[in-house]
């Protein structure tokens, strides 16, 4: 705390803004259907961002399980996601069309591409950071429980 901010009541401050929460769907449903165009485009023959009836189904059985998210508006990207909305069969073949568009996406979509690895860049990081704190968190109960049982054994000796 600084020395202004003990002097000055709290009424003048600058009050704290809250965290706004946003909404990510929106961008990872545009960014799944330009990969799904890219991909079509590339293996089946179509044109012009036209997706094959194939794509077309694979596309329509995922958008609406998207919206049923579990994680709600703070959904991260389904290649990062931990349980995947999706069947696993509906997952094996999204995954393939993601992992084989990302070239095209890269030349075709450069900016939304360095954008969707940055964020997923930032999921790998949060996750990386939890589990730090949860394995320090097992660490510390363990030798929690190594003290108690040593400061027990001492009891009982004397």
């Amino acid at each position: 705390m600084s020395f202004l901010s003990k002097i000055i009541p709290e009424r003048f401050r600058r009050k704290k803004k809250p965290i706004e929460l946003k909404n990510n769907l929106p961008k990872e449903k545009a960014n799944i259907r330009k990969s799904f165009g890219v991909y079509c485009n590339a293996h089946h023959g179509t044109s012009d961002g036209k997706l094959c009836p194939k794509c077309t189904a694979l596309l329509a059985t995922i958008m609406p399980k998207m919206n049923r998210c579990k994680y709600g508006l703070t959904k991260p990207i389904c290649d990062r996601c931990d349980s995947m909305c999706f069947g696993p069969e509906h997952n094996k073949a999204f995954m393939e069309i993601m992992t084989g568009s990302r070239k095209g996406m890269l030349v075709k979509h450069p900016i939304m591409t360095v954008k969707h690895k940055l964020v997923a860049m930032g999921v790998d990081y949060a996750k990386n950071e939890q589990s730090k704190k949860a394995t320090e968190k097992i660490t510390e109960k363990r030798k929690a429980k190594i003290a108690k049982r040593k400061a027990q054994e001492k009891a009982k000796e004397e």
